[in-house]
């Protein structure tokens, strides 16, 4: 870190030691204050950030440069576009600043987008650090990256910081997915700032994401020569030899020694546990992460991983221990589950929603949860939920019971062994009239149950040598009671 970079850091860490007293600070100048939020802003501290807009408006109204900071934070972190354009148009002086946020908020398209952009170059140079921030953000923002990326040179001569300006367009690239152009400024940016780690670290990482996997091992050594102690470097570097199986004792005691050193650094913590798993040492691998979990129990990530792990009866434990400590409520918890069902992931998406059934009393998807079960072969774990729960429920419409759920509760149903309550089902599914069912979707999930159940009246009516997976729309062989180890769709 350079002096100037310490100065920076040393401005911000004392304005939020007062501004947590409560009082806005005013021992501080202009100059300062754009110092401290714009490190605020590199250290995502919007309590900062807002502290030192509170002590702008108060001591310095009339500073342009805070002005604009001002503006841009109502834009971006407030969603405040129509307070952000007033601040702008009713600003009396003009400059690279104001105009970029005056197209970011008035977003002109096409044709249109680049003759704004380049009236703006063509008005103006010297781009300093926010200048040249915001100006890749909306070059990126307006659909104009290729243009950019296409006068790149030109572009880059006139910024005052030509490393901020090859950081913050290899950063956008890099979420455009253009790996192999992120790799070329990050070539050129190392070429220019060879003793900063970061940059040597980033450009190992995108080097991984193109599988190149020599070159991020070559550009990780240079990075930690320059900064041996860092998690976040030390944690790529064992990444890259346990991918490449080229020495991965030493990948784990890299990985042993970042976690006893710095537990608090997840990623380190989760890479490791990874590793495990991946090696076969499941039940280590969960125990480093309920010992977390232990100390941090409102991690969801940590949860999240041992869910990967696959031993449903260790996710409903975690799950229930995790669970008062979330904070979500039901319909977040299941939006939680849903997003691993919408991934394939049944195992966990059941676990999830199992969890808050047992815990609750009752289920926000009972859909989401049937299908779940039933793609793991679970069918034991349906039966006895529609004994226990389903059966019990005074007002079945409150569940919002698909038809092709009652479908999968039906072959459930068939397949543990439970014929007599599949048939009465069958029977209703069948007694239905199409034609007084609203919903299109359900008129067509219905007619393709009714379908795929007259198809097995011979299952239904005990036929023993009937193969139901032959008429099974889910192509599934579900085994009474047993549990998949893991989340992928049956075959």
């Amino acid at each position: 870190m350079d002096q100037e970079q310490k100065r920076r850091e040393n401005l911000y860490r004392k304005f939020r030691e007062l501004a947590s007293s409560g009082e806005i600070p005013s021992n501080f100048d202009e100059n300062d204050l754009v110092d401290i939020y714009d490190y605020a802003n590199d250290s995502y501290d919007e309590a900062v950030q807002l502290q030192v807009i509170f002590a702008a408006v108060r001591y310095f109204p009339d500073s342009d440069e805070l002005m604009q900071r001002r503006a841009y934070f109502l834009l971006e972190n407030l969603s405040m576009s129509d307070s952000a354009i007033s601040i702008a148009e009713s600003h009396r002086n003009t400059g690279t600043l104001w105009d970029l946020l005056v197209l970011r908020v008035k977003r002109p398209v096409g044709q249109d987008a680049a003759d704004a952009m380049s009236d703006i170059l063509n008005r103006y140079g010297d781009y300093d650090d926010e200048t040249i921030i915001q100006l890749v953000t909306t070059f990126s923002e307006l659909g104009l990256l290729d243009w950019l990326k296409e006068h790149k040179n030109l572009i880059q001569q006139r910024c005052m910081y030509k490393d901020t300006f090859l950081y913050e367009l290899a950063q956008e690239v890099e979420e455009q997915g253009d790996y192999h152009f992120a790799i070329k400024l990050l070539d050129e940016l190392t070429g220019m700032e060879p003793f900063n780690s970061t940059y040597w670290h980033m450009l190992s990482q995108e080097y991984l994401n193109v599988d190149d996997y020599e070159n991020a091992l070559g550009s990780i050594e240079y990075a930690v020569a320059l900064n041996p102690d860092s998690a976040s470097i030390l944690t790529t570097k064992a990444q890259i030899l346990f991918d490449m199986k080229k020495d991965t004792q030493e990948a784990y005691r890299m990985m042993r020694e970042v976690v006893a050193r710095d537990n608090e650094y997840t990623p380190s913590l989760f890479t490791l546990a990874a590793m495990l798993a991946i090696d076969g040492s499941e039940e280590e691998s969960a125990s480093l992460l309920e010992k977390y979990l232990a100390e941090h129990p409102a991690e969801r990530e940590a949860v999240e991983h041992i869910l990967k792990l696959g031993d449903s009866l260790r996710n409903l434990r975690v799950l229930r221990q995790y669970l008062p400590n979330s904070g979500m409520n039901s319909d977040e918890w299941t939006a939680w589950a849903r997003g691993f069902y919408e991934r394939g992931q049944w195992q966990s998406a059941a676990d999830i929603l199992l969890t808050w059934l047992y815990v609750k009393g009752m289920s926000d998807d009972w859909n989401i949860l049937v299908e779940s079960l039933y793609r793991q072969k679970r069918v034991g774990e349906i039966a006895q939920l529609y004994r226990e729960y389903l059966l019990k429920i005074d007002d079945p419409q409150s569940t919002n019971i698909s038809f092709m759920t009652y479908l999968l509760l039906i072959l459930a149903l068939l397949r543990a062994g439970q014929q007599g309550v599949a048939q009465n089902m069958a029977g209703y599914l069948l007694s239905v009239n199409v034609n007084i069912v609203d919903s299109l979707e359900q008129r067509m999930q219905l007619i393709g149950a009714q379908s795929i159940i007259r198809s097995m009246q011979d299952v239904l009516l005990g036929d023993e040598h009937v193969d139901i997976d032959s008429i099974d729309p889910f192509i599934t062989s579900a085994v009474d009671g047993k549990t998949s180890g893991n989340d992928t769709v049956p075959e």
